[in-house]
């Protein structure tokens, strides 16, 4: 029932009279046994994930969306999707009731680099807000980081497969293949470092600062020598932000010395010469007028062509460098110091390569022949080669002349590893099946 106020404007609406029905439903996306609608209700859009009739007839199904929701209600961050409730919709069954966010999957998004460590950022908060609620999300991929329309924020979604500790129940291996940790395929106890190499996954893909490469190399590590918390990923993060901070501060510092440096180098470059050419022109008329002194004394104005091009040749004022080209030369071989020194070291990592006999695993791979394990020491060799020896340079290379060292070696050898690791993948994936195709044959 509808109340005039004593105002004249104001109107209540009695709570009999607000709908409590979602309108304007429409599906936009189906499973095997779940879906996803997009609704209306008081004027705003909702994400509905229910189950579809097979799904309804599925006691997995339905325990899998009672889990998802306890975990989800528990979430109130704001780079996390909120979540309102779970309740039955009129056409659809049981629904988690969860905000629209109006976005883009991220792996549709192209991104600055300016924009990708902020969005970075991002992410890793979300991660960390949920690993502090002993949730580990198990599927973290670009297609669940949503970027919002308006100001490209992160929305973390799709906690369809995400656990935790406080779960006794409903444990399953989970997650996608290309960002799933090796751990994770034969485990199905939630582990934050899962969370962490899907992480180390998605920064190789994003169009980050070198500097960035040896930060999700470490998340690819093995589970013990990967990063161990969010925090500790941060934490490097603001090294290597602070440190080209610092950079950035000194090569303007020295820019503006230099700067500054030239400027009295030409102010006294320029006083110099025109004193000197002043002494010149001085002396120049001093011998010009001794000259036609001496040739009245002694009579000789018929050289006078002669004694000129004398004269002319006091005023060429001619000097000379010696020590330039050595001094050029010096310049030369300092600058490029670094330059030479990263050609040596990318030579002595692919030497390190031909000692672990890495190279040729490459066919090896291609034939189905291949043992993990021996590989992965094989790669870790080499990965700790990188730092060995960049650690063994003399005291000649600064710091920062090391990291870009290492960072040369280090994306050099992201190009084999990477191939190296796809292929071991596929090999992996072939061995199970044919393993699971000759147990299906015994049967």
């Amino acid at each position: 029932m509808i109340e005039e106020e004593n105002s004249g404007y104001i109107k209540s609406i009695s709570a009999d009279e607000i709908s409590t029905a979602f309108t304007d439903v429409s599906i936009v996306y189906t499973s095997e046994y779940n879906f996803l609608a997009r609704a209306q209700r008081y004027g705003r859009w909702f994400m509905l994930k229910g189950m579809n009739e097979k799904g309804s007839d599925n006691t997995l199904v339905r325990q899998m969306l009672r889990k998802e929701f306890e975990i989800l209600i528990q979430l109130q961050h704001p780079n996390v999707v909120q979540t309102m409730g779970l309740e039955h919709v009129e056409g659809l069954g049981t629904c988690i009731v969860m905000e629209y966010v109006d976005g883009q999957p991220m792996n549709e998004c192209v991104l600055e680099p300016s924009e990708a460590i902020r969005i970075l950022g991002e992410i890793l908060k979300a991660v960390e807000y949920i690993h502090s609620l002993g949730i580990v999300h198990r599927d973290l991929k670009p297609q669940n980081i949503i970027l919002t329309r308006t100001g490209r924020h992160v929305k973390l979604i799709d906690f369809g497969l995400a656990d935790t500790d406080a779960f006794a129940m409903l444990k399953q291996q989970a997650g996608t293949a290309r960002y799933m940790s090796p751990e994770q395929r034969d485990a199905a106890q939630p582990d934050p470092r899962n969370d962490i190499y899907s992480i180390g996954v998605i920064m190789s893909e994003m169009p980050l600062p070198r500097s960035y490469q040896k930060v999700w190399s470490r998340c690819l590590l093995p589970a013990d020598s990967r990063y161990q918390k969010i925090a500790d990923i941060r934490q490097d993060i603001e090294k290597l932000q602070s440190r080209k901070a610092r950079m950035v501060r000194r090569v303007a510092i020295a820019s503006l010395v230099g700067t500054l440096a030239l400027i009295a180098l030409l102010v006294w470059r320029i006083g110099t010469l025109e004193r000197e050419l002043t002494r010149v022109e001085r002396a120049e008329t001093d011998a010009i007028a001794a000259l036609h002194e001496k040739m009245d004394r002694t009579q000789l104005s018929q050289h006078t062509d002669t004694l000129s091009q004398h004269i002319d040749t006091l005023s060429q004022g001619k000097y000379r460098w010696p020590d330039l080209t050595q001094r050029v030369g010096t310049l030369e071989r300092e600058l490029t110091r670094v330059e030479r020194a990263e050609t040596d070291a990318i030579a002595a990592l692919h030497e390190q390569m031909d000692r672990t006999q890495l190279s040729q695993h490459i066919d090896t791979l291609s034939q189905w022949k291949y043992r993990w394990p021996d590989l992965t020491q094989r790669v870790m060799a080499v990965n700790q080669y990188c730092y060995d020896y960049t650690d063994r340079l003399d005291e000649r290379f600064t710091s920062s002349d090391r990291d870009k060292i290492r960072e040369s070696m280090l994306t050099e050898w992201q190009q084999w590893q990477q191939k190296i690791m796809t292929l071991a993948t596929v090999e992996v994936a072939t061995s199970r099946h044919q393993k699971r195709k000759s147990q299906l044959g015994m049967q």
